[in-house]
């Protein structure tokens, strides 16, 4: 099975770098300060009493790398994803939209995040990918205690944000990239998150977003900016990011940028 499933997404990646190369279109344009951002291809929100989770996305491009998801595994379990394709436009969209449903089948028989990534990367070096890789943190979130149970594959770590305001680093990175070395471990760890609390996952693109003087948009404008909205539901919390963002980069926007957050109800 696994063997199947490489061939396919290398097909499908190699048949959209083609097009990309042979077609204006697939270049896009970059996005403008007082554009809306699109609304990506985020399935609706799930309305569960235990959680609040809201995501947002800016693109650069008329495609993105970036890679968020989220879905049930069971009727206690909810798998939220948050990733990062190298590259751009249309071959770093295709390749996240096969990683996505390879995830999400693999994700569904599997124990813990750190096998579900292990395995993901046998089926990503089985594509031969070339240079293209991407990271990605997986969490299970468990309802009913609050317990999140998560493998990071080479991506920034999320933040939380206390339910008395206090903003810090969530977590750890427990492997590699994926895609570039095959037989690698995925370490799981586990933390709570209290009631109230909010994990915010993004991608460098937020982080790395960069000003005309030159200057990352993070530490400093992201943690004034996640304190300004500390209290606020995560469809603000995306909203005020979103709005700083773009503020702080102008005209500049160089990568594609994506914010989930989550927050603890009950």
């Amino acid at each position: 099975m696994e063997g199947g499933l490489a061939s396919s997404l290398w097909t499908d990646v190699e048949a959209l770098r083609r097009l990309a190369r042979s077609q204006r279109a697939a270049r896009g344009t970059p996005l403008a300060p007082d554009r809306k951002a699109p609304a990506g291809a985020f399935p609706p929100f799930p309305q569960l009493p235990q959680i609040d989770l809201h995501a947002m996305e800016l693109t650069q491009r008329l495609a993105s790398g970036d890679f968020c998801d989220y879905f049930l595994l069971d009727r206690s379990e909810l798998a939220i994803v948050m990733g990062d394709v190298s590259g751009k436009g249309i071959p770093a969209a295709v390749l996240r939209g096969v990683t996505r449903s390879v995830l999400r089948q693999i994700a569904s028989g599997s124990i813990s995040p750190g096998s579900t990534l292990a395995r993901l990367n046998r089926i990503l070096c089985e594509a031969d990918l070339g240079s293209m890789f991407l990271t990605l943190f997986l969490g299970q979130y468990k309802l009913s205690s609050g317990l999140l149970r998560y493998a990071n594959a080479g991506h920034p770590l999320p933040l939380r944000i206390g339910s008395k305001g206090g903003i810090e680093p969530f977590g750890e990175v427990t492997g590699p990239i994926l895609g570039i070395l095959d037989s690698r471990v995925y370490a799981d760890r586990e933390e709570w998150l209290a009631v109230e609390d909010r994990l915010v996952l993004l991608t460098d693109g937020v982080t790395e977003a960069r000003n005309r003087a030159g200057d990352f948009f993070a530490p400093r404008g992201l943690l004034e900016c996640l304190a300004t909205h500390a209290g606020a539901s995560p469809a603000s919390i995306c909203a005020g990011l979103r709005a700083g963002v773009l503020a702080f980069q102008g005209k500049r926007a160089q990568d594609d940028a994506t914010v989930l957050v989550l927050q603890r109800r009950l």
